[in-house]
């Protein structure tokens, strides 16, 4: 079977192997033309970072788990690693950038892991690390996952009753995850908890934070296997301006 996803050393889930979606392929072209520094945000090993360092740019890679970043520095060449710049800790509050340093930030695969007000706080933050004009690439898991199927009712009417977290699902009690053979593995690997993430509710935040959404979609996770698939939506990106 082709390994899609790599699990990470801190049960956060999996980093994508190979595919990438186009938000993230929008991040690096971004990345190679840009003036300043740009930041990956909860890389895990480096999904955007390693492929930007091959063709001649620089990169900040940030990871929660310092181990992560420790292989994508001995995985990069010799002659590519003074482009590479390490920053472990929690972007959340225990790493700081110089403000109006960055011309461009990805923060991908980590959303679905906050709270909303937590997810707030985080773009406030890029936001104040960003240059004017500066753009914010943000990928997630949708409310289309697979493990959100058969409770996107209850997902509709929280939102409707204005419920904070109308899309957090417990992993434990989850009926998809449940059916799957492989359950206890899988919810060893990640958190006990998923903030699946909408269009409208992030673009809201966006906005509070002083971003204008540029572009906005969800889209096939052609980087899942089939226990997170759904209907072609399971995956959310964002580009937002600095404004």
């Amino acid at each position: 079977m082709e390994i899609k996803l790599v699990p990470t050393l801190n049960n956060m889930g999996w980093m994508i192997a190979q595919e990438l979606d186009t938000y993230t392929e929008a991040f690096i072209h971004y990345a190679l033309n840009a003036q300043k520094p740009v930041l990956e945000v909860g890389a895990a090993y480096g999904v955007a970072a390693p492929r930007i360092l091959q063709q001649g740019g620089k990169v900040i890679v940030n990871d929660l788990d310092g181990r992560h970043l420790d292989t994508l520095y001995a995985q990069t060449p010799p002659h590519l690693q003074p482009n590479l710049q390490l920053l472990a800790g929690s972007c959340i509050d225990e790493i700081e950038v110089e403000d109006h340093s960055l011309s461009a930030i990805l923060c991908g695969r980590v959303f679905h892991f906050f709270d909303t007000e937590t997810i707030a706080l985080c773009l406030a933050r890029f936001a104040r690390w960003l240059e004017p004009n500066g753009k914010i690439f943000i990928v997630a898991d949708s409310i289309f996952h697979g493990m959100n199927e058969g409770l996107l009712a209850d997902f509709l009417q929280r939102k409707a009753e204005g419920h904070p977290n109308p899309a957090r699902v417990s992993l434990t009690n989850n009926p998809r995850l449940a059916a799957q053979a492989n359950k206890d593995d899988i919810l060893q690997a990640m958190p006990e908890y998923f903030n699946f993430i909408d269009i409208e509710t992030m673009a809201k935040l966006f906005n509070t934070a002083g971003f204008l959404v540029e572009h906005a979609s969800y889209f096939p996770a052609k980087y899942y296997y089939e226990v997170s698939l759904w209907d072609g939506r399971e995956g959310v990106g964002l580009i937002g301006v600095k404004v």
